[in-house]
């Protein structure tokens, strides 16, 4: 997937463009000190530092930069595709503009970051389901999942933009409401 796979500064720059997943930065706990994450810091303390890069990657020419929450010591990675064209376009300088910020965060926080997010091999029926619906929903080429639940040939389907998918993604989510990645 070659938005969320590469190195440590790939996983930040990633792990913050697809920030956009499912707000709620808490963990559900109730205990009135919550636990430290793997990195020795709170997510409080964390989500300080994703904040501050999020802030620098907007004032540095992606300002469509979503909000990227932290639970139970990780970075949250949602769908890449909540991301608009010209925050994906702007991006790396972006990133190379706020190398200092994006260096403060721990790299325990953005290890292994996805795994809520990635889907396992009891979706991919319904990831079928999923495909077929989008297909009888005006996108034809829409890809039927990979054994391991990630639909390849993301360019046609990414150049349409979220506008144009998005409404199609709702109508289908009753099929697969889990994450959907992509393969080039």
């Amino acid at each position: 997937m070659p938005v969320f796979r590469g190195g440590r500064r790939t996983a930040v720059v990633i792990a913050l463009i697809g920030m956009v997943a499912p707000a709620g930065c808490g963990s559900g706990r109730s205990s009135a000190a919550p636990a430290p994450a793997p990195s020795g810091m709170s997510d409080a303390q964390v989500q300080v530092l994703v904040n501050n890069l999020v802030q620098c990657i907007r004032q540095h020419g992606a300002p469509g930069m979503p909000d990227v929450p932290v639970r139970n010591g990780h970075v949250v990675v949602p769908d890449e595709n909540t991301v608009d064209q010209a925050t994906r376009q702007n991006l790396d300088a972006a990133r190379a503009a706020c190398k200092a910020v994006e260096d403060r965060i721990p790299a325990a926080a953005l290890q292994n970051n996805d795994r809520e997010n990635v889907p396992n091999p009891a979706d991919v029926p319904k990831m079928r389901q999923f495909a077929q619906c989008m297909r009888q929903n005006g996108e034809p080429d829409w890809p039927d999942p990979r054994a391991d639940g990630v639909f390849p040939g993301a360019d046609q389907i990414m150049a349409q933009g979220k506008a144009a998918v998005g409404p199609k993604i709702q109508i289908c989510q009753k099929y697969y409401d889990g994450p959907i990645r992509f393969a080039s």
